[in-house]
């Protein structure tokens, strides 16, 4: 019963997260951030599955209707959706990437419990040597990944972002850092502060003058076509594109997506296809995340960091009883979206027709309210502003760039140095 609301409300979120563009995941947890701070751990993690899955069945909705992705992944549905030629097709495609969607998230959870006995064997021959590798390829692959940058930003961004992290009193390091002698700077700049001010609204100033055209959509009776075969095919796939650092549900999709034409599938059956890829990818994401603690997207390293701020540590002894409790709540999240992006697409479809312009400035001016409310909270309400205005000031000149790598290497640079430190104090 203790997850059900948390799983209700990252439902709810995913529906959003996966209509609007330039909303996404991460910008999502931040609209609810207060709310998150008062959840135990696990129910932190069923509200983020429940809004990193719902968001990957809602978002084909406007990639076909509309021609705009709710999320990066849906971005073979766009490509295909303009050789979509009758009503139907377009219907068709929306009904095969629900049931597709429910198939892949479903298939590689149980393939999961199939191999369990073999990933928690695997998870013992992990240690500092291997972990130390795994972080320098997530940051390589960081550099390389976000080709909305160049490689010299991405560099730039990723060195801003650890620089940030350093700020305040470093216990790896024993000392502190530009504090300047500001004591409220002893404890760093706070993780919301930053989530919003360089990634949460520069996401949001990119997509507001988004213009939307609709395509004629009808929802009426049609007989489902459905190849199991080619969908289990794509649920592999999307497995193994999900445990790609940074990438995720989008190599998924992509990977699907050019096997696919490849192929020569038909437009509708190129668009199950990566539809289903990508749900199956939002599942083995987690992956890593639970087992060893490391996140592959910045979403995760903020999920992972609520977590740990509540004294739970995301290790490899407590893997297979979360697995049990993340499969479960899965099969679930996935019947309920199976129904929204089915029978409730034409609903779906609804929110898009609502003036963008007026939603976004109001999710700006949540987003500092939630700033002002966290900051009250922690008795350090100036604190809190003025660094928001700072790094606010920071994020409107970055707006043009994708800051992505700058807050996930904040997020994650405290496992970043004590990885590094206990590797070099091992070898060296």
């Amino acid at each position: 019963m203790d997850l059900i609301v948390p799983c209700i409300v990252g439902i709810m979120l995913g529906v959003f997260s996966g209509v609007l563009p330039g909303i996404g995941t991460f910008v999502s947890l931040l609209l609810i951030f207060p709310y998150l701070i008062e959840l135990q751990p696990i129910q932190i993690l069923i509200c983020y599955v429940a809004i990193t899955s719902i968001s990957q069945y809602v978002s084909s909705i406007p990639a076909i209707v509309i021609g705009i992705p709710g999320e990066s992944s849906s971005m073979p549905a766009v490509l295909e959706s303009k050789n979509l030629k009758t009503v139907q097709d377009i219907q068709q495609s929306i009904v095969g990437s629900a049931v597709g969607s429910t198939f892949g998230g479903l298939i590689v959870v149980i393939m999961c419990w199939l191999f369990l006995e073999y990933i928690m064997t695997m998870l013992l021959s992990f240690d500092t040597t291997i972990m130390f590798f795994i972080y320098v390829l997530l940051i390589f692959l960081l550099i390389i990944v976000y080709k909305s940058n160049s490689i010299t930003e991405n560099i730039a961004m990723i060195l801003l972002g650890l620089l940030l992290g350093l700020v305040g009193y470093t216990k790896s390091l024993y000392t502190e850092i530009l504090t300047f002698g500001n004591k409220d700077l002893f404890g760093g700049f706070p993780l919301v502060v930053v989530a919003v001010a360089l990634l949460g609204l520069p996401e949001i100033f990119k997509n507001f003058q988004s213009k939307i055209k609709f395509k004629t959509f009808e929802s009426t009776r049609i007989k489902i076509k459905f190849n199991p075969i080619k969908n289990f095919i794509a649920s592999v796939i999307g497995f193994v594109g999900g445990l790609a650092p940074g990438m995720t549900t989008i190599l998924s999709s992509q990977l699907a997506y050019m096997y696919s034409t490849l192929m020569k599938y038909s437009p509708v059956d190129k668009i199950t296809a990566s539809e289903t890829a990508n749900n199956a990818g939002s599942f083995s994401q987690l992956l890593p995340l639970m087992m060893l603690g490391i996140p592959l997207l910045s979403s995760e390293a903020l999920v992972i960091n609520l977590m740990e701020s509540k004294g739970y540590n995301l290790i490899s002894t407590n893997f297979e009883s979360l697995f049990y409790t993340v499969g479960v709540s899965l099969i679930f999240i996935n019947i309920i979206g199976l129904l929204i992006a089915w029978p409730g697409a034409r609903y779906v479809i609804q929110i898009l027709k609502i003036n963008t312009k007026k939603l976004y400035l109001t999710l700006v001016l949540l987003l500092f309210v939630i700033v002002l409310y966290v900051g009250y909270q922690k008795y350090q309400l100036f604190f809190y502003i003025w660094s928001f205005l700072l790094l606010g000031t920071i994020g409107w000149m970055m707006r043009n760039y994708n800051t992505m790598p700058l807050v996930f290497a904040f997020i994650i640079h405290d496992k970043i140095f004590d990885v590094t430190l206990r590797f070099i104090s091992l070898h060296f």
